[in-house]
């Protein structure tokens, strides 16, 4: 196994990250936005919108776009492949609550999402969507 360390990245950390076409994409908690940087850490672009809150977990699906699991507002929001425009597809009304873990199946469109079952509860579940 080899690896190559990327040092001096000139976005601020990221807290959760995933990797597409050779882009790096990640978010940043504090900062409630997601952002996007090439291989060797230039940024490409930083998307920020009231839809966005505490983002807590982050993955793409086969077209680039960017599936964002927002802890602060109860929320999956998508974001365009080129970081400019986002919208709410999951919310608590679809029984998200918490979220904190997201996935999708590249191949079928199927995505996992991961959250408590209500505030009150310590239970947590996953349900899985088609997009």
């Amino acid at each position: 196994m080899s690896h190559t360390v990327i040092e001096g990245m000139e976005m601020e950390r990221l807290d959760r990250i995933a990797l597409f076409q050779g882009n790096i994409y990640g978010t940043k908690y504090w900062r409630d936005s997601v952002c996007c940087c090439n291989s060797t850490g230039e940024p490409l672009w930083i998307f920020q919108h009231q839809d966005i809150k505490r983002p807590v977990g982050i993955t793409l699906d086969k077209n680039g776009f960017v599936y964002i699991d927002s802890d602060g507002n109860n929320s999956v929001v998508v974001v365009s492949s080129d970081g400019k425009t986002c919208k709410t597809i999951l919310s608590e009304a679809d029984g998200i609550e918490e979220p904190y873990g997201i996935d999708i199946n590249k191949d079928t469109g199927m995505m996992i999402v991961s959250s408590k079952i209500s505030e009150d509860s310590i239970y947590e579940t996953a349900g899985v969507y088609k997009i």
